[in-house]
């Protein structure tokens, strides 16, 4: 499907600072040890109810989990003294892509649109 025929979901006026929260949940590993991934869990479980907030937690966590898991991969090819450079400029990226997604998402969940992440993002 082309952005063009793809049906948009709309949040609801009510739904909408919780939509924002929640995108901006997965930042919360920052803050919190492990919060990235435990307080959109915690939002997927109280509201799973609603769709819309549900998805979003997952995709939250999804994101989470792809970007710690990239890392992880990129830390083992550390081991290769010529790809250094490739892991530092991988390891700016997905830190670059881990707080931009986030904040795009809360954006335009503002403004009642739903955000689907690249990749990891999943329709309600």
């Amino acid at each position: 499907m082309t952005d063009s025929t793809q049906a948009t979901t709309v949040i609801q006026a009510q739904d909408r600072t919780l939509a924002m929260l929640t995108h901006l949940s997965g930042l919360a590993g920052y803050i919190i040890p492990l919060g990235g991934i435990l307080v959109p869990i915690v939002i997927w479980i109280v509201k799973k109810d609603d769709r819309v907030i549900a998805s979003i937690a997952k995709q939250a966590i999804l994101l989470n989990i792809a970007v710690f898991v990239l890392g992880c991969a990129l830390a083992l090819l550390i081991l290769t003294v010529i790809l250094i450079p490739v892991v530092f400029l991988g390891w700016a990226l997905l830190g670059l892509i881990a707080v931009i997604l986030p904040i795009v998402g809360a954006v335009k969940a503002l403004d009642g649109e739903y955000y689907t992440y690249p990749v990891v993002g999943s329709a309600p």
